[in-house]
């Protein structure tokens, strides 16, 4: 048997392979890749979209100020839709968990029951919940690049002048209806103020049980073909006059000037259909280093500690069925993180995204050689954008454990910020806070010669393999502070070298691509334009692009994470036709996380799903858009309809959405 190979000589081969010749690679255009600005629908080809079946125009989809897309929304980090002139809101139910959860207790759980509010003075508010819409966007670049012009030639002091301009143009906006954010696009080089209305009373409304909204568990996660209703429907509420404000009881559904109508047409094999919606984050445009230090380091170490966290939370809760209520969203975060490294490793690896990554550099650079005018304005950008990734490649390890001991720990982060030594050792501790910092003790032990972290190996020295209390670990946060220090300043420095030579990295791939360009998601709004369609995902094998009930009651068990309903099966027998209803459909979105949730609109710019997962094959998409294996997942909003009709009524809310009761 092959002994597994060490990760620092792992990312050392992998650094070695970056810095090895390679062979060209041609580029190519890819029909569906993109998730587009607002301001980027304009400059789309409308003719070869209409050609598809689009039948809307740019300004239908967005004007400059509104559109179509103002009827999509952000709510706690997923993307959600307004589906009525009453703030009606639709979501995933993974998005709405925590929620469900908070509200749930042992003698009335709707995680597993599900909830249906019966009128809306019987909506449940959403505790630590709000949703987000554009109003409009102000370019802002000017102020920001003179702000890092004005603060000299310092790199950290160029970024931290940044992050100072960032908020003095967020607090410029101040009022009862409107906030903003400020965010950097392509690297930086330019930057937009989004001026948002941020809407802070939000009621659950409807959420079919856990057996439907996580139908297949995380077995099916990132999987495909699913049969998974992974929906739920939330209200937002303001107050009498119009304006955010807290839950209060007098408060009224807020009336949005855009929302989605419902289709109940559905959709076919080669359809178009578009995705709204807030994707998180995408990296196409890292370089080589930036890509192995991720697959032969990052994701490994992510994937080993969020398998442990999962493994002693589950045991600490194991004979305490409401302690292990509480912690359901928090496990189920987890264990949706875990399946993601799994598939980033295996991704990035099956993809060859490194092998691609040296060609496409290999290309640049013989690209920029060829002529003058290129020289002049991109010789040397690739190497300082590899130096940089290098840099922070050689302490990657290291780094990512001193993120995990405060991240992981509630209990450590609160001794990292303890006023004094007597305040961090009177920190209280869980028995899952001790497991954790074992398990990363173990793994600072491990790390390579060239990332250790002196602090720990002296608290180690002295502390041993004994059982270690508070006392200990408020020394080890104590003991480490200077290294957080150190590990902030490095990064503030490498922000600021990166201010200055990514916008060069982004236009130097701009015009190397010589095609329609896209920034990196950031979590902000964007467009994907898609086809209904199925794929191949080894030999042999087509994944048709449906899945139905009938092939819901298929993978019924009965028990655990395949336990169909009884009133869902009753229904589905009840009426001829039903089992053909679909649950689920493929496209080709260009989505990443964050695009949970999104509306999936057909050409007239009717809702007909909900997106809520990409394929396993397609995990590691968030660093290279492809043809074959870019496949998102959406539940058929027909299913959700079919449950509040025939299964869990809620005619009200059909007739709110202006749809059929029967």
């Amino acid at each position: 048997m092959a002994l597994p190979v060490p990760r620092s000589v792992r990312i050392l081969l992998l650094l070695l392979a970056v810095a090895s010749p390679a062979l060209f690679l041609g580029r190519r255009a890819a029909a569906d890749e993109g998730e587009w600005l607002p301001e980027q629908i304009a400059g789309l080809d409308f003719t070869a979209l209409q050609a598809r079946g689009l039948e809307l125009g740019p300004d239908d989809l967005w004007n400059g100020e509104e559109g179509l897309l103002s009827a999509a929304v952000q709510i706690n980090g997923c993307s959600a839709s307004f589906v009525s002139p009453e703030g009606l809101i639709v979501t995933n139910h993974h998005c709405g968990f925590a929620a469900i959860n908070a509200a749930s207790t042992l003698e009335r759980n709707y995680l597993e029951d599900g909830f249906v509010a019966a009128d809306r003075e019987a909506e449940i508010p959403a505790q630590g919940y709000s949703v987000s819409f554009v109003r409009r966007y102000d370019d802002v670049t000017a102020e920001v690049h003179a702000a890092m012009e004005a603060a000299g030639d310092d790199p950290a002091a160029r970024w931290k002048a940044v992050q100072a301009e960032r908020r003095r143009l967020e607090q410029e906006v101040q009022g009862p209806f409107e906030s903003a954010i400020v965010v950097p696009y392509f690297e930086g080089r330019e930057w937009r103020r989004i001026v948002r209305t941020v809407l802070r009373d939000v009621r659950l409304v409807y959420a079919p049980p856990r057996d439907v909204g996580e139908y297949g568990g995380e077995t099916d996660n990132w999987m495909w073909p699913r049969h998974t209703g992974d929906f739920t429907f939330f209200r937002a509420y303001v107050a009498p006059d119009g304006s955010p404000a807290d839950y209060a009881p007098d408060n009224v559904p807020f009336r949005p000037a855009h929302w989605l109508r419902v289709s109940e047409d559905g959709v076919e094999e080669g359809d178009l259909v578009m995705v709204m919606g807030y994707p998180g984050r995408t990296n196409r445009y890292m370089t080589s280093v930036a890509v192995a230090v991720r697959e032969a380091v990052y994701y490994p170490l992510r994937l080993e500690v969020f398998t442990a966290m999962i493994r002693f939370l589950e045991e600490d809760t194991a004979d305490d069925p409401e302690r292990r209520l509480r912690i359901e969203s928090l496990l189920k975060g987890l264990a949706n993180a875990q399946k993601n490294a799994e598939g980033m490793i295996w991704g990035l690896a099956r993809n060859g995204v490194v092998d691609r990554k040296l060609r496409e550099e290999a290309e640049i650079r013989a690209w920029v050689a060829a002529d003058a005018g290129r020289r002049q304005r991109y010789d040397g950008v690739l190497d300082r954008v590899l130096a940089l990734d290098t840099e922070e490649a050689a302490r990657m390890e290291r780094d990512f454990l001193l993120d995990q001991f405060r991240y992981r720990s509630g209990a450590f982060r609160r001794m990292l910020s303890a006023p004094d030594d007597e305040s961090a050792a009177r920190v209280a501790m869980s028995a899952v806070d001790h497991r954790i910092l074992e398990l990363l003790a173990g793994l600072a032990r491990e790390l390579p010669e060239t990332q250790r972290l002196e602090a720990f190996d002296a608290w180690d020295a002295e502390h041993g393999d004994g059982e270690r209390g508070p006392e200990a670990w408020a020394e080890l946060a104590r003991s480490l502070a200077p290294a957080y220090r150190e590990l902030q300043d490095f990064r503030d420095r490498l922000a600021g070298l990166r201010l200055e030579v990514g916008p060069k990295w982004i236009s130097l791939q701009e015009e190397w691509r010589g095609e329609r360009f896209y920034p990196d998601a950031n979590s902000t709004l964007r467009l994907s334009i898609a086809t209904v369609k199925g794929y191949q995902p080894r030999d042999g094998v087509w994944h048709l692009p449906f899945t139905t009930v009938a092939g819901m009651l298929e993978k019924d068990r009965g028990e655990g994470e395949f336990d169909v309903p009884d009133e869902v099966r009753a229904a589905a027998e009840a009426r001829p036709g039903a089992r053909d209803i679909r649950v689920c459909f493929l496209a080709d979105a260009d989505t990443t996380g964050g695009n949970s949730g999104s509306p999936v609109v057909d050409g007239r710019g009717r809702l007909v799903g909900l997106n809520f997962d990409r394929v396993f094959e397609n995990v590691a998409g968030d660093f290279g858009w492809n043809p074959e294996r870019s496949r998102n997942i959406s539940v058929d909003v027909r299913f959700p309809l079919w449950l509040m009709r025939e299964v869990w009524p809620a005619p009200h809310l059909l007739e709110e959405m202006g749809l059929p009761t029967r």
